[in-house]
């Protein structure tokens, strides 16, 4: 048996450089035997199969095994740049955010207000690489990717979607009908062989808000409130910061156990465009089979980036807090935005 097991092995060996050798040579101790040891023919057989199709995969298993070892993981933190390709940093660093009327600004840490930044870049119109981070990324805020010499499009957007923007065209970068709080930073980029680069890019926000606020309290047969409104865009030209389709929005907002008997606060955002300067919005408070409780229109809301335009009134009593709409609108500020307050 000894013998037969170091011809086994020696056929091996030779298999590796032959693959015909299972035909010719196969051990002589698995060649045709008597009818009383069948059992040893039909294992015989087996193993020559197998052995057959292992070999067919020896060359392939080898090349992978070769290209694995030629490959380098980057167990560190470093960048690795390609040859002829050059590092590009961006360090988002803060938010500036200006009162639309007092023209001053003020610095916000990037965590504290956007838990998502996509670092885009365009060549000649055209999307050539893509970074995305979220803020419990370790180092977040800056970015760094490699490329050949030449002047870019860099685009960096902050916001708070679930799911990334669509930026296949750096003039129209869609965030869907329900737009976050959304920041952009974009500019030309120069980059030289041999050369990294840093870059400093600040924030600015290029949205503005609406907020329903209810000075009445949420039915219990309420489970839905529903936002439609026209005169905005959720989507962003990233070359001139404003929205650039003619949108029509509809966000919906989940009324919880919590939320019922009490009055209610609801938000929503568009990006505002050059041809238009106010929304048309329709309010509507649906129960859990999607039938209405009660709805209500607000005409001309004004939307100016980085200014919450805030509606507070009774809603669903259809009552009206504070008297006559056009006699209460004024302007106030909070701490991030400018905010315009008006009953309804």
């Amino acid at each position: 048996m000894e013998s037969r097991v170091e011809s086994l092995l020696m056929w091996l060996r030779a298999a590796t450089t032959d693959n015909h050798a299972v035909a010719k040579d196969f051990p002589i101790y698995c060649q045709p035997v008597s009818k009383d040891s069948l059992s040893l023919q039909i294992e015989c057989t087996l193993l020559k199969t197998l052995l057959m199709k292992a070999l067919t995969y020896i060359p392939l298993l080898l090349m992978c095994l070769l290209f694995a070892a030629c490959q380098k993981v980057d167990l560190g933190e470093e960048t690795e740049v390609p040859e002829g390709k050059n590092l590009v940093t961006f360090k988002v660093k803060q938010f500036e955010q200006k009162d639309f009327d007092k023209a001053k600004s003020r610095a916000t840490e990037i965590s504290s207000l956007c838990k998502h930044i996509e670092l885009i870049i365009y060549k000649d119109g055209a999307r050539v690489n893509k970074v995305s981070q979220s803020a419990d990324d370790k180092g977040y805020g800056t970015l760094s990717v490699a490329l050949a010499s030449g002047t870019y499009r860099a685009v960096i957007l902050a916001h708070n979607q679930e799911k990334s923007p669509t930026t296949t065209e750096v003039s129209k970068i869609s965030f869907g009908s329900d737009v976050s709080d959304v920041f952009l930073w974009s500019q030309d980029i120069t980059v030289e062989d041999g050369k990294e680069l840093d870059v400093d890019a600040t924030m600015h926000r290029v949205v503005a808000m609406v907020r329903i606020v209810t000075t009445d309290n949420i039915p219990s047969n309420v489970a839905t409130m529903q936002f439609y409104y026209t005169g905005g865009s959720s989507t962003l030209d990233a070359l001139t910061g404003i929205g650039c389709v003619k949108s029509r929005q509809t966000v919906k907002r989940t009324v919880t156990d919590a939320m019922r008997g009490k009055p209610g606060t609801f938000e929503m955002y568009t990006i505002p465009r050059s041809d238009s300067e106010t929304l048309h919005l329709e309010v509507t408070a649906l129960d859990a089979n999607g039938n209405t409780v009660c709805a209500k229109t607000f005409e001309d809301v004004p939307v100016t980036v980085n200014r919450i335009s805030e509606y507070d009134g009774a809603l669903f009593t259809n009552g009206v807090s504070g008297g006559d709409v056009l006699s209460k609108f004024h302007l106030t500020t909070n701490d991030e935005w400018t905010t315009v307050k008006e009953t309804f």
